[in-house]
């Protein structure tokens, strides 16, 4: 056609034009608004089908049929009333109500769903912890035979945590110095989904949220600065009043941070901090774990010391003990600066110990976790010779303690200081008795044994006891006869 009207346009145009090339171009034109309008339609159609299942899972409840199941049945055993089986029927177009095959979705709206209330259990309670319910202002010591039910507040002190189990196997664990309301506890009757929604209105709180099958499952934790929604996660929330800002920190799965009309996802391995009355910042990426591969496995003395490296960006460190036949309750909890930390009066027992870097904006990053032991059934020897605060000349010294027929080893001590800052002899002896052969010289002394097992573990330092080096008659005559003659003169 292209050739056709390249060779004759110029000896007859316009008849050209009207007799063969304008109904074309008719033709053309129409053929593409056809197309159009087709795409247009199709457009239309996948984007009310990508949204249209949206809609109806945000309001619907899927029921898969089992044998024998009827709309009766569903209506009397999930809904507010059995009442409801001919909406069910009209709104799932379902012609057969008395039978139904296996395997047939049914959508209910959430609506018309059985709500009841569903009270958390309390799991643990470590150090002081109070609870008041919404009919009175006293507070009572929570413990763990108290359920937590609509509008119950919590309130844990400066060394106190608990931990709480929600309906849907979701867990909460409270901090030190906080204060949470449950204002929402409820559940779907008997369709598993739940409604869990708290006030954190101090404090800090860690969670583990169950994946929610059912898109009618709700869990929200709300600060006086934002609101976080997830489902199905594993995250952090914390909000202090002095600086009216609350932290969110995921470590699996998924939250959204709602604040001032602004909604913000944050990832796992994500954290971020929203300000009363501003929008959510931009998610930053946490503090990656510490290392702690050099600690011991076994203790066997407390005070005891555990240091680690530094981690890149960390300002303060959060650590934790809690113990391993339970490893989501605490048995302590501190934050420092330091990268290092000393405990003492924790029982004999398995625990394991948990450390994360804070960071610069009070964001905190992921757990490192190292496993101990406390055994301080170990025996400490006793002290025999020298006696206490002996006068001791002549070299050599004998030392003797008690044995023990589990100890590998002995570790002795001897120091001119009772705090052992300058020590002279430090040895690990098999026996338990070492012969020093070389003189010491005059002044007092103090010495102490430690029991060592076969694995290198030491136990606790018996008392410190004293002696005292003189110098020998024979040596004192000596050195006044030298010094006779000056005394003379």
């Amino acid at each position: 056609m292209v050739i056709f009207f390249t060779l004759h346009t110029t000896a007859y145009p316009k008849k050209i034009i009207k007799m063969y090339l304008k109904p074309r171009i008719q033709n053309l034109l129409n053929y593409i608004m056809l197309k159009k309008t087709y795409y247009l339609s199709l457009v239309l159609f996948l984007a009310y089908a990508m949204v249209s299942p949206l809609t109806v899972l945000a309001n619907d409840w899927i029921y898969t049929t089992r044998p024998g199941d009827t709309i009766w049945d569903i209506s009397k055993k999930y809904l507010k009333s059995v009442n409801y089986w001919p909406k069910v029927k009209k709104h799932n177009e379902v012609n057969i109500a008395k039978h139904l095959s296996p395997g047939t979705r049914i959508r209910i709206p959430l609506k018309w769903l059985k709500i009841q209330p569903a009270p958390a259990n309390v799991v643990s309670v470590t150090g002081t912890v109070h609870f008041k319910t919404p009919d009175s202002d006293n507070l009572k010591s929570l413990t763990n035979e108290n359920k937590i039910n609509i509008g119950d507040v919590i309130t844990t002190g400066n060394n106190g945590n608990t931990l709480i189990l929600f309906a849907d196997g979701s867990t909460l664990l409270i901090q030190k110095n906080s204060r949470v309301e449950f204002y929402t506890l409820s559940s779907y009757g008997q369709t598993g989904m739940v409604d869990t929604r708290l006030r954190l209105q101090q404090g800090r709180i860690e969670t583990t949220v169950n994946p929610m099958r059912d898109t009618g499952s709700r869990y929200e934790v709300t600060t006086p600065a934002a609101v976080a929604a997830v489902r199905g996660t594993r995250f952090r929330v914390a909000y202090e009043n002095n600086k009216q800002a609350m932290a969110s920190e995921v470590v699996k799965g998924a939250i959204n941070i709602a604040a001032v009309g602004v909604n913000q996802l944050v990832d796992p391995g994500f954290g971020t901090i929203t300000e009363k009355g501003k929008p959510p910042q931009p998610p930053v990426k946490l503090l990656q774990q510490p290392v702690l591969n050099t600690l011991p496995d076994k203790l066997r003395h407390s005070p005891f010391t555990f240091s680690w490296t530094p981690l890149d960006g960390a300002k303060k460190y959060r650590i934790q003990i809690l113990t391993d036949s339970e490893p989501q309750t605490l048995s302590f909890e501190d934050t420092g600066e330091s990268t290092e930390f000393t405990f003492s009066n924790i029982l004999d027992g398995y625990y394991i110990l948990r450390i994360r870097g804070i960071d610069k904006n009070g964001l905190e990053g992921f757990n490192a976790e190292h496993k101990f032991s406390i055994d301080t059934n170990f025996p400490t020897p006793s002290l025999t010779s020298p006696i206490s605060n002996i006068e001791l000349t002549e070299a050599p010294y004998l030392f003797q303690w008690g044995s023990n027929k589990n100890i590998n080893q002995y570790h002795l001590q001897i120091a001119t200081d009772s705090h052992f800052n300058n020590i002279v002899i430090d040895r690990l002896e098999s026996n338990n008795s070492l012969t020093l052969e070389d003189k010491l010289s005059p002044g007092n002394y103090f010495w102490r044994v430690a029991a060592v097992d076969e694995q290198a573990n030491k136990g606790q330092y018996t008392d410190v006891e004293r002696f005292t080096i003189t110098e020998s008659s024979y040596e004192s005559l000596l050195i006044l006869l030298y010094l006779l003659p000056a005394f003379i003169l």
